[in-house]
């Protein structure tokens, strides 16, 4: 009977297991590369809608505030839903809920306005006289509206102007 002796070199002793553990870490590491472009994608998404919740606050305090908006500057307070240390480093915001809002986490906060500083804007059509003195126009006021999600740590501010008229010009 004939035996065959297996003759093994010196430099393949564990090379299987050495081959194994390489192949594991190869497929560890494209795990954990998956798992981490997954994760910034999900945060930049979550990032993204919070931000629209926040621009849609806005867009609905817009609204608001030309629909309430008095040149009357005793009626921009607290009391009446205005936020007035918008100068603050830190800020007070007196939050609104979006009217009939489907989302409780999403609210809008309204600046008081503030008068531009600028001259009236005339109005085509109402001028009195053919001269450049007189007629009508519109007041320019300045003001800050505020949205933020609660939900998604989101809050987006917008600087608007309001012209209202027609006022007297002088």
């Amino acid at each position: 009977m004939a035996t065959t002796k297996k003759v093994l070199l010196a430099g393949e002793k564990g090379f299987a297991l050495v081959a194994a553990i390489i192949a594991c870490l190869i497929l560890l590491a494209v795990g954990m590369l998956v798992i981490g472009l997954s994760t910034k994608d999900l945060r930049s998404s979550s990032s993204t809608v919070g931000g629209n919740k926040s621009l849609a606050a806005v867009e609905s305090g817009t609204h608001r505030l030309v629909q309430d908006f008095n040149p009357d500057s005793t009626t921009w307070t607290a009391a009446n839903n205005y936020t007035t240390n918008c100068a603050a480093t830190t800020p007070a915001y007196v939050w609104r809920a979006i009217a009939d809002g489907v989302d409780a986490n999403t609210q809008y906060a309204v600046c008081a306005p503030a008068k531009s500083g600028l001259p009236p804007v005339r109005m085509a059509g109402f001028a009195l006289g053919g001269g450049d003195e007189g007629g009508w126009g519109m007041m320019r006021y300045n003001t800050r509206v505020v949205g933020k999600n609660d939900s998604y740590h989101s809050s987006v501010g917008v600087d608007i102007g309001i012209g209202y008229g027609p006022v007297p010009i002088k």
